[in-house]
């Protein structure tokens, strides 16, 4: 980690040069993956995560568009973007999101509801990425996240559907996420393929904090 803090709420991030850097893992095909955030503010093109090989090179990321507080969810095959925008994470505010990807399909879903879905969008490619950061993006000219991410749990070969998502933003604030302990503080990270690749209310890997 660099500068971030852990807490009770989440991870701590100043949107000045804090970020966390996960442990490696495999992502790709179908995919869902589960946040539970709070902005402060909005620096331009801000990520909760970009999981990728460097700017351009098979990025998974979700972040705000520019300095706006809109919901971008982005995946590069290699190269070549697919992305959507739909509603708002909202400022000083803690927001459940889900994102999922399957085929050509992506979807969008805020506190347990869906707000957006498109039709030409990618599935990523399945690899083990080379950098897999919080609140930081492959971008240099970007801005880092300002705010707290209270978790991140990933599917990997899952789709959750529309009741799948209800039940894990039901489950928002007490259910915790199953991983490893990140050396030297009270985070956790993701630890690959340990939990399986189906939905059974537990998601492949996750990264939380230890008070949730």
């Amino acid at each position: 980690m660099n500068g971030a803090s852990c807490g009770a709420d989440g991870l701590s991030l100043d949107g000045s040069n804090d970020w966390a850097d996960i442990d490696d893992f495999e992502i790709g095909g179908t995919s869902s993956i589960e946040v539970y955030v709070k902005y402060v503010s909005f620096n331009n093109k801000s990520p909760v995560f970009d999981f990728s090989n460097g700017d351009n090179s098979d990025n998974v990321i979700l972040y705000n568009d520019g300095t706006a507080p809109s919901i971008k969810w982005a995946v590069l095959q290699g190269s070549t973007w697919k992305a959507m925008d739909m509603s708002n994470f909202d400022s000083a505010t803690w927001r459940h999101v889900v994102v999922t990807v399957s085929d050509t399909n992506i979807k969008v879903y805020k506190n347990g509801v869906l707000v957006g879905t498109n039709t030409d969008g990618n599935e990523p490619n399945v690899q083990i990425r080379t950098q897999h950061w919080l609140g930081r993006s492959a971008w240099d000219d970007r801005g880092y996240f300002d705010g707290t991410i209270a978790y991140v749990k990933i599917w990997h070969g899952v789709k959750l559907q529309l009741s799948d998502v209800e039940t894990v933003y039901a489950g928002r604030d007490t259910t915790p996420c199953p991983s490893n302990t990140l050396p030297g503080s009270n985070c956790a990270s993701c630890e690959a393929d340990k939990y399986g690749s189906s939905f059974k209310g537990e998601p492949t890997c996750a990264m939380r904090t230890a008070g949730r």
